[in-house]
């Protein structure tokens, strides 16, 4: 047999199958394949760069979750939840949530008041709402990235869906414990909303995995000219002569 020396694997790969449908059983093969749990900025990434219809016009599950105390007002958003990736079919869920195993207030985040946030929570947004929602500018991460996907998605939704409002943020209730869920990003035709209503148990989920070296691709390469011009022009304080 030849060497194998070319990774073939493909950087995005979607876990639901017919027969593996649950978040809880295809976090465990996203783990073993060993990718990481696909994010909300990394959603927004592709659907802005990559040509792929399947990237706009399905739901896909994601490695960030929202946290809940048994207080009704406040929750946390964390990217790339660590508790999430340890989620299997043999974890402790309560109404579909995952029960924490650890204290809520040990739990690494960002932390919104629902009171605070009354007004924009569980209800679609304008534009100018989405790009200004602190929970969206966490789940970027950057908000050139968030301008440009707002800027790009609502002209796109409003062209052909007519969409006035969109990009809604939709979280579930409090527990008589503390519990956790996944967020998911709708499609466009679904106005790209985000919300953690998918039970972790559910036969509704669509986790993407994407290989460590998927994020290496991102980088801008420079072209040709532009790295040769780099050199011409430090080319003064290089001595290439043969000694």
């Amino acid at each position: 047999m030849g060497l194998e020396l070319n990774d073939v694997r493909a950087p995005y790969r979607d876990f639901r199958t017919d027969e593996v449908m649950k978040y809880s059983k295809q976090m465990p093969l996203l783990i073993a394949d060993a990718r990481n749990p696909i994010t909300v900025a990394q959603v927004m990434e592709r659907r802005l760069n990559s040509e792929r219809a399947d990237w706009k016009n399905n739901y896909i599950d994601t490695g960030d979750g929202v946290a809940f105390p048994t207080n009704q007002d406040k929750f946390k958003i964390v990217r790339s939840a660590q508790f999430l990736r340890g989620v299997t079919s043999d974890s402790n869920f309560s109404d579909g949530a995952l029960i924490l195993n650890c204290a809520y207030e040990s739990v690494g985040g960002a932390e919104f008041s629902r009171k605070d946030l009354k007004s924009i929570l569980g209800r679609d947004l304008t534009l100018d709402e989405v790009r200004k929602h602190p929970v969206w500018q966490k789940l970027a991460g950057n908000q050139d990235l968030l301008d440009e996907y707002t800027g790009r998605m609502f002209a796109e939704m409003g062209k052909k869906w007519k969409y006035t409002g969109a990009m809604g943020i939709y979280l579930s209730g409090a527990q008589k414990v503390e519990t956790a869920r996944a967020l998911a990003v709708l499609g466009l035709g679904d106005r790209s909303r985000v919300g953690d209503g998918s039970g972790l148990g559910c036969d509704k989920c669509r986790l993407v995995g994407v290989v460590p070296e998927a994020l290496a691709g991102m980088i801008i390469q420079p072209s040709l000219e532009q790295a040769l011009a780099v050199v011409n022009r430090h080319s003064g304080d290089l001595d290439l002569r043969r000694k």
